[in-house]
């Protein structure tokens, strides 16, 4: 039974219809929602999500990816799954995809190979994963290799026998056996190319044909060298000089006329003259000319300025604010001669130096160097004032090895800190004569560093009796960087060092070997890793000084990851460093190695890569955690070194 319901006031029609309104708009708004959120997730266009290759036996997925324009996301871009710009999916591309890599196993010799793609889709609509299904069926391998030498009148079989030819031949891609690989042919041609210029025939012209039977899939490869007339430097045109002869470019190149041509010394020549401080830009042609045994070379220059100022700054944990100011001064007495005054400074060290470079002593990679100077050197257990003079012969082997004999003498006053309260700081001051050797070899020459470098040294001092101190230092670094992939580096140093025949205890401090800081065992300060002693006064214990000492061993293993993907130019670095300084060659026994482990960001910028690192004492002593005489005068941080600089650690 229904009964009828009467409303009493005019404000409940109100309230009914307010209610009635709100829940349809409610359920207008909530459909409206649901319509728009589904028309979102059908609307989101396909991005690639994975790549997989299947049937690729002869290269890596790695490598057949760079010959594709079609891209997945890495790791870093999946996590960013508010941005997917950059993968979106196009078949089209996808099938030129399948050109690409047909074209590239046929120009390697898989003349057969069969390439198709498919196109799955992952756990969302929007996931596509590109698979593309390789066969690579036989490949062609060479049957034959023949040479044809047109000598234009020269001694064919001195050339045939010329070591240089024959190395060409073993060394070169196209052997019996071997894939047929068409994309190999300019190399080949630049190899032999090479070999017939450096002989002399500036004018060598080399060719590849190749007759190649698709049934038996076999080839026979023909390499024809037309050699041309062997030629000899009659002249030599200088263009764009304004400051200095012409003669005096010449002789910088170390090119002679009569003597016979050679690309290599012709590559020597311009790099000599583009690492020359006068010369901005220098490269050296064969103008047009009749082809004969005579040839007229052409050098263009672009000359530096002749006076020049420039000015660097920087900051570090260690040195906190350094500046440096040079004036440069490339044509001394009109001579090719270059004249620099700089000076240092910083909350450690603090100097003036002038170099005066004679750039030609009797051919164009020697040279010497006179270098007086005068320092201040703040370090944490001892200040030093010092002044002397440098004189260095340096002789530039090739173009990644550089070798150096040096001179040098020096007056010194060294204020020593004591490490009694009752006594106080003590001043001394003695001479140093030294005779120093040192030699630098540099495998890599890109940007970023590739391969090996080895630096010793050997330093004699106190020869002839000009020296109150008669020692022999000897020390090596050696450092090694082995790229492990496109955006990661694996970077290894070891070094190692000792002062022999030390006739006294009271070595000068600044002789020492010292470890520790942001460019060697991080995790420890400058100079703090091993042997110390406690600085007190009247109130007691106030830190420990640094004693250093006469043996040194330390390494450095950092792996560098760039994560320019995520962000350019950022990266990270994870390091494990250790070493250890004793007091005498034959104490290795009385210390341990010690250790320190972190990591650090990296961010490329135009000035060089801005570095913070992070690293921690794994074994401390009691004197790296400030504990003295059984107080704690540290706390949690001293296992902690904090280190800023820009430049990489090594």
């Amino acid at each position: 039974m229904f009964r009828h319901v009467r409303f009493k006031t005019p404000y409940t029609y109100v309230l009914l219809l307010l209610f009635l309104g709100l829940s349809w708009g409610s359920s207008v708004s909530a459909s409206t929602i649901t319509v728009k959120k589904n028309r979102r997730v059908s609307d989101i266009q396909p991005h690639v999500w994975k790549i997989i290759f299947n049937g690729n036996n002869q290269f890596s997925d790695v490598i057949l990816k760079g010959q594709i324009s079609t891209e997945s996301p890495n790791f870093w871009q999946k996590m960013k799954f508010w941005d997917r710009s950059g993968h979106a999916f196009d078949e089209i591309s996808v099938k030129k995809d399948v050109i690409r890599l047909r074209n590239y196993y046929q120009r390697r010799g898989y003349i057969n190979v069969k390439v198709n793609y498919q196109v799955k889709t992952g756990n969302k609509d929007w996931k596509k994963i590109v698979i593309f299904n390789i066969d690579e069926n036989t490949p062609v391998r060479i049957n034959k290799v023949a040479y044809q030498i047109d000598s234009n009148g020269a001694n064919t079989d001195e050339v045939k026998k010329d070591e240089s030819f024959q190395k060409a031949q073993k060394k070169q891609a196209y052997q019996l056996g071997s894939r047929y690989e068409t994309f190999k042919e300019p190399e080949v041609i630049g190899r032999f190319t090479d070999v017939f210029k450096n002989m002399g025939f500036a004018y060598a012209n080399v060719n590849i044909s190749a007759d190649v039977d698709t049934t038996k899939l076999s080839a026979d490869v023909t390499i024809q060298c037309k050699l041309g007339p062997q030629t000899y430097i009659d002249s030599i045109r200088v263009e764009g000089v304004k400051h200095i002869s012409k003669s005096y470019v010449i002789r910088e190149a170390s090119l002679h006329r009569g003597e016979l041509y050679s690309l290599k010394e012709l590559q020597n020549a311009q790099q000599q003259l583009f690492n020359h401080h006068l010369f901005r830009f220098a490269t050296i042609s064969i103008p047009d000319q009749p082809r004969d045994t005579s040839l007229t070379l052409l050098m263009r220059i672009r000359e530096n300025e002749q006076r020049s100022i420039e000015l660097l700054g920087g900051f570090g944990t260690e040195e906190k604010l350094r500046g440096e100011i040079s004036w440069i001064h490339r044509n001394a007495f009109h001579a090719g001669h270059r004249f620099t005054a700089t000076a240092r400074a910083s909350f450690i060290e603090q100097s003036m130096t002038l170099n005066y470079l004679f750039p030609y002593i009797y051919n164009a990679k020697s040279s010497i160097v006179i270098s007086p100077f005068g320092q201040h050197l703040l370090q944490s257990n001892f200040e030093l004032l010092r002044a002397g003079i440098r004189n260095s012969f340096i002789y530039q082997h090739s173009k990644n090895f550089t070798s150096s004999v040096s001179y040098e003498y020096t007056k010194n006053k060294e204020l020593s800190q004591r490490f009694s309260a009752s006594l106080p700081d003590t001043t001394r001051q003695y001479d140093l004569s030294s005779f120093q050797f040192s030699s630098y070899y540099n495998q890599g020459f890109r940007r970023q560093q590739e391969g090996w470098v080895i630096q010793p040294y050997v330093e004699l001092s106190g020869l002839f009796g000009l020296a109150q101190f008669k020692f022999q230092k000897l020390s090596a670094d050696v450092r090694r960087f082995t790229k492990l992939s496109s955006s990661t580096m694996l970077a290894t140093r070891v070094q190692a060092g000792g002062l022999f025949n030390v006739a006294t205890d009271s070595l000068p401090k600044n002789i020492r070997f010292y470890l520790g800081g942001t460019n060697s065992v991080r995790g420890w300060y400058r100079q703090q890793l091993g042997p110390k002693r406690a600085r007190v006064d009247s109130s007691g214990f106030v830190r420990y000084v640094p004693l250093g000492g006469r043996a040194m061993f330390s390494f450095n293993v950092e792996i560098r990851q760039d994560l320019n993907s995520f962000i350019k130019g950022f990266g990270i670095a994870f390091f494990l460093d250790g070493g250890q300084i004793w007091k005498k060659v034959d104490k290795f026994n009385s210390r341990p190695l010690q250790f320190g482990a972190g990591g650090g960001l990296r961010y490329q910028s135009p000035i060089g890569p801005i570095r913070v690192d992070i690293g921690y004492k794994l074994n401390p002593t009691a004197a790296d955690l400030n504990r003295y005489q059984g107080g704690d005068y540290g706390s949690g941080w001293n296992r902690i070194g904090i280190h800023f600089s820009i430049g990489q650690a090594f």
